[in-house]
């Protein structure tokens, strides 16, 4: 194996509506959600370190190469050593738009969501969001700030999260 840090990199669409979730109430009656019509976004690009607990996040408008590479010529700056970033097969993931920086790309198979530790951590962050609803796109952000904030602060939590043990036993 490698000795030079790995990443994992995916993005979830972060809006002014959140998932529905379950919600207690009396017995026999129907619990009362709040809803939202209409519905705006912007994307959380999340890289994370499973073996450190280190977390890059950044929102950006869309998920395209542009943001792709905006991303990755941000997260470089925050590297000081060549680093591998393990990516999954979105059209956007391409090795020519980090070829001006430190990392270097390896895709997960297709269709394996399973094997990215960074959609273990979004089902944590979107539990922490559920039946929410926002007014304006950048209170939504606000929340998300805010729970990333608890993981920024304790990377253990990432760690107990993301070190899967294939990821652990290549180590």
């Amino acid at each position: 194996m490698h000795n030079k840090p790995i990443l994992f990199e995916d993005e979830m669409r972060v809006g002014t509506r959140t998932e529905l979730g379950r919600k207690w109430g009396p017995q026999g009656h129907r619990p009362l959600a709040p809803i939202h019509i209409g519905y705006s976004f912007v994307h959380l690009f999340v890289a994370l370190a499973p073996l450190t607990g280190y977390v890059f996040a950044m929102f950006l408008p869309a998920l395209n190469k542009a943001c792709f590479r905006l991303f990755s010529q941000q997260l470089n700056q925050e590297l000081s050593h060549p680093t591998l970033l393990v990516v999954d097969r979105a059209t956007a993931h391409q090795a020519s738009l980090v070829a001006d920086t430190q990392l270097m790309l390896a895709h997960l198979p297709t269709a394996c969501p399973e094997l990215n530790p960074v959609e273990r951590f979004f089902e944590e962050v979107r539990r922490q969001l559920k039946s929410r609803v926002f007014e304006t796109l950048d209170q939504a952000q606000t929340c998300v700030e805010l729970v990333l904030q608890t993981y920024f602060a304790e990377p253990e939590r990432v760690i107990e999260l993301a070190a899967y043990p294939y990821i652990r036993n290549t180590s």
